[in-house]
């Protein structure tokens, strides 16, 4: 069971789980109050089954046919792995392959019909695309992975209802809620950088790629950083009498923290990868990353509401330790 577990990279399911909250906790627009979204889910019904099963195996589906995409390369370079090794059969990792990505499928139409087909479909899609035909095209592939994350974040907004979907492709909101594009832009874009960076282990590069991998990953942080100052959520709760102003203080400094840590996390191996221009180095800047993507999450998370950081971030501990036996890389 633990190598189908590190074959689909298990731990990763932590930050599906983290990017979900985040991109729901997005729409919460109405000031302080927790009571809109909470009655949007309450109304979810079977959504709030379908849609996270599909997240969760459109995840694995994902992983699982990268490893099927890469067993000759495995075979030399990494021969530990489930599926080199023979740990896990070949014959068996291609029916769960098949019937990961028919599942998702098949929760998608569950959640919200053909909404929800097409939507995961998209993210099965582009999946796919980057399996099979774009990992190994510089750039391009990693263009591809952000879409995927971009994508699946507007998946998830089935949880509120198959509007939000809509609302965050064809038209805005008529509804005075934020921008429903905002937070797969961020997530897309520190995907992107993060998988432009990890192009760097396997290829011949030039220092200017990893900088410039870290300067999308920058412009993500950077990005989320400022919906935390231009959270919609600050003058209400400061016009609280009595706590407010401390209840400000107490929300911001918990997001400076968020975005201490995230960067700190980042950027020791990062530099140090860019001083010396070891490849080492790069794998270690990728698996900061990977572990960044909660913090981030929590972050965005801390920009809708003031409390949202914290529900978020109490993923980590879990994906760290998780993580500790089942690595994502």
């Amino acid at each position: 069971m633990l190598d189908w577990l590190r074959l689909i990279r298990a731990s990763g399911l932590l930050t599906i789980a983290s990017n979900s909250i985040a991109a729901v906790l997005v729409c919460a627009g109405d000031g302080l109050k927790p009571w809109w979204l909470l009655a949007r889910l309450e109304h979810g019904g079977s959504r709030l089954l379908w849609v996270p099963l599909a997240s969760f195996m459109l995840f694995a589906c994902g992983m699982l046919w990268n490893d099927l995409n890469d067993i000759d390369r495995d075979r030399v370079l990494n021969p530990r792995r489930p599926l080199p090794s023979g740990r896990v059969g070949l014959a068996a990792a291609y029916v769960v392959g098949v019937i990961l990505a028919v599942g998702a499928l098949v929760a998608g139409y569950m959640a919200e019909g053909k909404t929800g087909f097409h939507a995961a479909g998209v993210v099965l899609t582009l999946i796919f695309l980057y399996d099979f035909a774009a990992k190994d095209v510089p750039y391009v592939g990693s263009l591809i992975m952000g879409l995927v994350r971009a994508s699946h974040a507007i998946f998830v907004l089935l949880l509120l209802g198959p509007e939000y979907v809509k609302m965050a492709l064809l038209r805005g909101d008529p509804e005075g809620l934020p921008w429903l594009l905002a937070y797969p832009l961020i997530l897309g874009l520190y995907i992107f950088g993060l998988t432009l960076v990890s192009e760097l282990e396997s290829r011949r590069s030039h220092r200017w790629e990893l900088l410039l991998g870290g300067s999308i990953i920058a412009s993500a942080i950077g990005l989320a950083a400022v919906r935390v100052v231009s959270a919609h959520w600050i003058k209400p709760l400061a016009h609280i009498s009595g706590v407010g102003p401390v209840a400000v203080v107490v929300a911001l400094a918990f997001a400076v923290g968020l975005l201490v840590a995230l960067v700190a996390m980042l950027a020791r191996p990062y530099l140090e990868a860019l001083r010396t221009g070891k490849q080492a180095l790069v794998g270690a800047t990728v698996f900061a990353g990977l572990g960044g993507i909660i913090l981030l999450d929590a972050l965005v998370a801390a920009s809708a509401h003031p409390l949202g950081g914290l529900v978020v971030l109490a993923l980590f501990p879990v994906f760290r330790g998780f993580g500790s036996l089942i690595r994502m890389d």
